[in-house]
């Protein structure tokens, strides 16, 4: 009995660990790019190159929190020959001339002879990943293929918005023309339909564009097209970008009208966003009394375990470029505060860390700022090259405080 049991909990040690290796998609399996486009033509597939840098900050998110996840190794692994090419080392510095790599992370899915079949870019949830590997795999839906297909002429609503959400990711002027296009020619019957739905959601802006307005005077209209919460996301969005405009305008009453919407809700995430347009329009109009206060009653309530939130605040107003006071003292003991906070929920994290040096610093607070700043450098060691300057350029600083 004994022995059948140790068996049974060897055999299931073997299983997780062979789970857990294929849970991430196994990249550069051949020696040089030739090696690699040879690999290719012999299994008929694509080939798909994660392009990054060593300095690359969403790089590496991408590596942690995406390329290891089941779905998308299982898909990428079963159909793309796979590889991470640093594009400042070897054979990289090259392949970033050929192929015009601009940006950081650039996604291209090439075929054997070298020609770009797809291309995609930037941090991506795991969805959002895995559906552009499906567009890159099918024939009748990657770029290649749209691209030929509106060089011919085809000019129909759906091809174009299939073509821009393509394009969206790889080239934003042409794809913003695209998208021009579409909105001027959509009909008001053809917005009440699961297209009509699929292209206000791509590309409605604020609440008085030509799409957003449609949306929220007929938000029932879609149900039958989409989930409450994608309806609900599309609605702040749309009400976060008016307020933009409004706060811009400095136009107080239509702003705190708007405001109300989030601060409303019963939805902690909408209580947070209501909290964080209020606090950046009473930074920008100088109302530092009434940012304190809201910031003091958010630190003690929606925001008190939200240590992103607490850091990104905390940089608006203790820090400016290159870590100078930009504030009033009672700002910049705010942002020390919410810093403070910040760093208790999250110590271990980087961003936070620094964040926090950076608001002793500006308070010129030295013990606090030189314990934060030196463990922010040994944070950065997990970190890029480029963070790891930043972070001794802090402690630098600290120390000459």
């Amino acid at each position: 009995m004994k022995k059948i049991f140790i068996t049974i909990m060897l055999l299931n040690v073997a299983i997780a660990f062979k789970a857990s290796a294929q849970d991430e998609i196994k990249f550069n399996q051949t020696a040089t790019w030739s090696d690699t486009k040879a690999k290719a033509a012999g299994e008929g597939k694509l080939i798909f190159v994660d392009c990054y840098t060593s300095w690359c900050a969403p790089c590496k998110w991408m590596d942690k929190n995406v390329f290891t996840d089941t779905k998308v190794a299982g898909f990428f692994n079963k159909n793309f020959i796979n590889a991470k090419i640093d594009m400042e080392k070897g054979e990289g510095v090259e392949l970033r001339k050929k192929y015009s790599i601009q940006s950081f992370p650039t996604f291209l899915f090439i075929n054997d002879k070298g020609e770009v079949i797809h291309r995609t870019g930037s941090k991506m949830s795991v969805e959002e990943f895995l559906e552009e590997g499906k567009k890159a795999a099918d024939p009748k839906k990657n770029l290649s293929f749209l691209s030929q297909k509106y060089s011919e002429g085809a000019r129909d609503l759906p091809f174009l918005l299939d073509y821009y959400l393509v394009l969206n990711k790889s080239d934003r002027g042409n794809a913003d023309k695209i998208a021009k296009g579409i909105v001027d020619g959509i009909s008001a019957q053809q917005l009440n339909t699961e297209f009509g739905w699929k292209t206000i959601k791509a590309l409605a802006k604020s609440e008085s564009d030509k799409l957003g307005a449609h949306f929220m005077a007929n938000q029932t209209a879609f149900n039958n097209w989409s989930k409450q919460e994608e309806r609900d996301q599309l609605k702040d969005r749309l009400i976060t970008n008016t307020m933009y405009g409004l706060m811009r305008g400095n136009n107080e009453q239509s702003f705190m009208d708007k405001l109300a919407h989030f601060k409303k809700s019963d939805k902690i995430d909408r209580k947070k966003q209501g909290v964080m347009l209020e606090a950046e329009y009473y930074l920008s109009a100088g109302r530092n009394d009434d940012y304190i206060k809201l910031t003091s009653a958010a630190l003690n309530n929606e925001l008190k375990n939200d240590a992103e939130k607490l850091s990104f605040l905390s940089r608006k107003t203790s820090r400016g470029k290159g870590g100078n006071d930009v504030g009033a003292p009672a700002l910049l003991q705010q942002g020390y505060l919410m810093a403070k906070r910040a760093v208790e929920l999250e110590p271990e994290d980087y961003s936070i860390q620094s964040t926090f040096a950076y608001a002793c610093l500006a308070m010129k607070n030295k013990p606090e700022a030189l314990a934060a700043a030196k463990k922010s450098r040994i944070l950065a060691d997990a970190e890029t090259s480029k963070i790891q300057k930043l972070a001794q350029e802090l402690l630098d600083k600290v120390e000459a405080l």
